[in-house]
């Protein structure tokens, strides 16, 4: 068998470059989990000696009191164990060409089996990482504002330069790569060392680390957009893939101008709002069907607010549903990155 590296690989995910998994393992929250990508490929590689052993299994059906699974079509399922590969950790340090990484395509950042500690070493690596863009996704949006609120707190379990010994004033970044010291080793990294020497002014939020939240229909954005824009980044974002249901976003998105006239700016968006949409129909076994209408909707409401909108994928079965240049067909009856009403969608957020 051919080893594969799910850990770090370059990605067909059309909104960014490469994915990067320092984290394995993760469970269900949601409907959006149902048909998760990541659980069935983690299942395919959880035998013995396996990556992800133990982290996720197939669900097998009994015949005659026995356990059979012929046909390998049985259910994944994740097992709820998580763990941090520290092997992996390292990656992006190596990586010499800037390029967008999405963060734990196969997990959770945010998951509630991982310490704060060793999310905090996650965050060490990217500090350490200026010249890449990281993208991190989750269904665990309160998790991820605790998180940052733990990060910067006054409490004595707070994760501070003080505490550690490190210096006589806190900064936030510094604080991150010497999380990431006491995994990878101080000594043995170099890149480490570098970045310690330029995070002098404490650059915060770090520029370069997007986060955003993945919704599947309105009662998933209702919860998890509010705390996601009362947590800090340099970019936040949406992904509403897989796209369930109708989804409005009008109160959490920018107003007109309010980026250059923050007094204009609600209550509701005080932070500027969302800086960036996804959205995409399901895809794989057992996809269920998502409205083009869905998708017009949110392409309209980012336009109102011009809030830049990509439309990863649609089903091809649809007559506003086309392809063009750049497009691509899926197995399923899925093309990625289609053609909306004649117009293709894949617009990045501009922080240039």
């Amino acid at each position: 068998m051919v080893a594969v590296d799910l850990e770090a690989m370059v990605t067909g995910i059309s909104w960014t470059d490469e994915t990067w998994n320092p984290v394995r393992g993760c469970s269900r929250v949601s409907e959006g989990c149902r048909h998760c990508y990541a659980e069935r490929v983690a299942a395919r590689f959880s035998g013995p000696g396996q990556p992800y052993e133990g982290l996720a299994r197939h669900k097998l059906t009994i015949v005659n009191n026995e356990e059979r699974d012929p046909d390998n079509r049985s259910e994944a399922r994740w097992t709820g164990e998580v763990r941090l590969v520290a092997d992996h950790l390292a990656d992006p340090l190596r990586w010499r060409k800037p390029r967008r990484i999405f963060v734990n395509s196969m997990s959770d950042l945010f998951h509630e089996k991982l310490s704060n500690e060793q999310i905090a070493a996650v965050f060490g690596v990217m500090a350490a990482c200026p010249q890449h863009t990281f993208q991190i996704l989750t269904k665990r949006a309160k998790r991820m504002r605790e998180w940052f609120e733990w990060l910067r707190g006054p409490s004595e379990s707070t994760f501070t330069m003080q505490q550690r010994g490190i210096a006589s004033a806190p900064n936030t970044a510094r604080a991150l790569l010497d999380a990431a010291y006491e995994i990878l080793g101080k000594p043995s990294k170099p890149e480490l060392d570098a970045a310690w020497k330029q995070l002098e002014h404490d650059p915060w939020p770090l520029p370069n680390v997007w986060l955003g939240v993945s919704v599947e229909n309105q009662d998933a954005a209702d919860e998890r957009i509010p705390d996601l824009l009362a947590t800090p980044a340099a970019v936040r974002f949406l992904s509403a893939e897989p796209l369930l249901g109708p989804v409005t976003i009008r109160a959490w998105l920018p107003l007109i101008g309010a980026r250059s006239s923050p007094v204009l700016a609600t209550e509701a968006v005080a932070t500027y709002g969302l800086d960036w949409v996804i959205a995409g129909c399901e895809s794989g076994p057992g996809a269920r069907p998502c409205d083009v209408a869905w998708q017009r909707s949110l392409r309209d409401q980012c336009a109102a607010a011009s809030v830049p909108f990509w439309l990863k994928q649609a089903s091809d079965d649809i007559a506003e549903i086309t392809t063009g240049p750049g497009s691509k067909r899926k197995p399923g009856g899925v093309i990625e990155l289609p053609y909306l009403d004649g117009v293709q969608h894949a617009a990045f957020p501009d922080r240039s």
